[in-house]
């Protein structure tokens, strides 16, 4: 007995000095795996190294600096199912595998908030994810792939989102219903993509500095509004807003400024354009081959060239602000009794001969146009320009009121204060 208590003694003192070794970290698969559904996973401050699934309600949230990092030939973090919410975690894909995202998303109610998205190659693909949304996130790329990418997925809302140094910063194809508020896109192909897509809402956002700020293909019943199209002219074709085969789609409030050219309108129909500020681009508004459109109350400024348009009937163009245009008004009601009138010549000899542009407003092609007049029917003609712009149309009324009831009263104190000096004289 004395011997056997002698060995326990030895191994009792051998695990003092050499104790067994803990068990290996978790990872943070194995405790999203472990967590109830609709539970909450908190990471602390730290780098993961690893990529992960998330198929089950859940909320996966970090605390502090937390990035998780995967250089695997799969998306840094894929989301399956329904009712997952990332928050508040950096995402840096590093492979090298084409189109591939580093945020995977399928299913429906996700909830994508306060994420930071470094890549090599995609952003965030939502492949039939409907009901989800993503907001107060950032996207940085390295222009192999779309910032944002939505294919086959609807009613989705997307704001407050940074997106920078990617192919097309929010690309979207056979994706209805779907809205966009609230972003900043730049240095990208296109900063918003639409293609395919139906009853999309564009509002208030900035997309600055790209090849062109928006463009819209292929949609019926979309709302642009409020939104900011600015210093889009890094290419021969940039555009601040393309609208190709577009219907029943209203464009109205934006800012369109700087590009090369402010809005081209190609294969549209019945579409609004209204209350747009299209100033200080190199050619304000492009048509071609587009019918029964309505064109009203907007202000062109500072444009090279205000309009241009080709084979472009029966729209109807009225009432629009052109610093160009030469106004008289005959009615007091603030419309001149001018018309303007927007010559294709030029756009349509330089269609056939591009090498032409190099003439652009030269004293011979100005008399050439004036001489070789284009049919009324081609000329896209504003029956009846504004004599003032309409935002200052709208702010002046109090004030030209308030200035007429001074004037008025320092006209009749003059008038009587020089009656009664008058009368006072011997």
């Amino acid at each position: 007995m004395r011997r056997y208590a002698d060995h326990w003694l030895l191994v009792l003192l051998l695990l003092l000095v050499f104790p067994l070794p803990a068990r290996a970290e978790e990872t943070v698969q194995a405790r999203i795996d472990e967590a109830p559904e609709y539970g909450v996973v908190r990471l602390a401050s730290g780098v993961y190294d690893e990529a992960i699934v998330l198929s089950k309600p859940l909320t996966l949230e970090g605390i502090g600096e937390v990035t998780i990092r995967s250089c695997r030939k799969s998306p840094v973090i894929a989301i399956y199912g329904r009712h997952v919410v990332l928050k508040n975690i950096r995402v840096v894909q590093c492979g090298d595998a084409p189109d591939m995202p580093a945020i995977y998303v399928t299913g429906h109610d996700h909830t994508i908030d306060g994420v930071r998205v470094l890549t090599n190659q995609q952003g965030v693909k939502l492949d039939h994810a409907h009901h989800t949304t993503i907001v107060h996130c950032a996207v940085q790329g390295e222009k192999n792939g779309n910032g944002i990418d939505l294919w086959e997925s609807t009613q989705n809302v997307i704001h407050y989102t940074a997106i920078e140094r990617v192919k097309d910063g929010i690309y979207m194809e056979n994706s209805h219903n779907n809205v966009l508020s609230g972003n900043h896109i730049d240095n990208a192909r296109y900063g918003i993509h639409v293609m395919f897509s139906n009853r999309i809402v564009l509002r208030k956002n900035i997309s600055e500095k790209n090849i062109a700020g928006a463009m819209v293909m292929g949609t019926e019943q979309t709302t642009i509004e409020q939104n900011s199209f600015v210093q889009n002219k890094r290419n021969v074709h940039s555009q601040g807003l393309l609208l190709y085969d577009a219907a029943k789609t209203i464009v109205r409030k934006n800012r369109i400024a700087a590009n090369r050219v402010g809005i081209y309108v190609e294969q549209a129909r019945h579409n609004e354009l209204t209350e747009n500020d299209v100033s200080h681009n190199f050619i304000g508004m492009q048509w071609n081959e587009s019918s029964n459109n309505r064109v009203s109350d907007n202000s062109f400024i500072g444009n090279v060239y205000d309009a241009q348009a080709i084979r472009s009937p029966d729209n109807t163009i009225v009432r629009n602000y052109w610093d160009a245009a030469t106004k008289l008004d005959v009615t007091g009601k603030g419309v001149s009794a001018i018309p303007y009138r927007a010559d294709p010549f030029f756009l349509a000899l330089t269609v056939d001969v591009p090498e032409y542009q190099l003439f652009f407003q030269s004293p011979g092609m100005i008399v050439l146009q004036k001489l070789l007049r284009s049919p009324d029917e081609q000329v896209l003609t504003d029956d009846a320009p504004l004599m003032e712009q309409p935002t200052a149309r709208k702010d002046r009324p109090s004030r030209s009121a308030s200035l007429l009831y001074v004037m008025s009263a320092v006209m009749i104190a003059g008038s009587i204060s020089g009656f009664i000096i008058g009368r006072k004289r011997p």
